[in-house]
């Protein structure tokens, strides 16, 4: 038993950090690329003729990109590492397949990560994210089938998009209390 349980912490564990490395890769190579034809279209951003309100297009493209992340499990309840390990995102009631919305809702606790994979050695089959959608990560047995939800594929990218927005805000809102001190 005792060895079941490590070999389920082991993958749950090499799971988040291979998620971790490849959407932050996936992330930085896609921002590289816009942030490269931004100079080459503006060429020196702070000597740009472009009005400030121009600003709303990178980041606007920013939150869609840190939604993805968001929503990396979203599609079949699955993200690119669980594909590779064989693991699949269940709903912890009906053990039907976890939807998008639930997915992005669990991994809106994915700022704390470092707690998260923390809390993932002493509970691996549920992390906090997973408490909060009602969601747990199984080994994937091949039988469980879904539809694609376009819908709700959609729906739970906006919820990520709302969600950076308002993590940016207040980020925005707490620095501006502190240059009033």
């Amino acid at each position: 038993m005792t060895q079941e349980r490590n070999k389920n912490i082991g993958i749950r564990i090499a799971s988040m950090i291979l998620d971790h490395f490849i959407m932050c890769f996936g992330i930085g190579i896609i921002v590289f690329i816009i942030i490269g034809i931004g100079y080459l279209i503006i060429e020196n951003p702070s000597e740009s003729d472009f009005p400030e309100w121009f600003l709303i297009f990178p980041v606007t493209l920013g939150l869609i990109i840190f939604s993805i992340y968001l929503n990396k499990d979203g599609i079949k309840g699955k993200s690119p590492a669980k594909r590779i390990l064989g693991l699949i995102i269940v709903d912890n009631k009906t053990g039907e397949i976890a939807n998008p919305i639930k997915s992005v809702v669990r991994n809106i606790t994915l700022i704390f990560w470092p707690i998260e994979v923390i809390f993932s050695i002493f509970s691996p089959e549920r992390r906090i994210g997973d408490y909060i959608a009602g969601t747990k990560v199984i080994l994937d047995d091949k039988t469980l089938k879904t539809e694609l939800k376009v819908g709700q594929i959609i729906f739970s990218l906006i919820i990520g998009i709302i969600f950076m927005f308002l993590i940016i805000a207040l980020q925005f809102g707490i620095q501006g209390i502190s240059l009033m001190e």
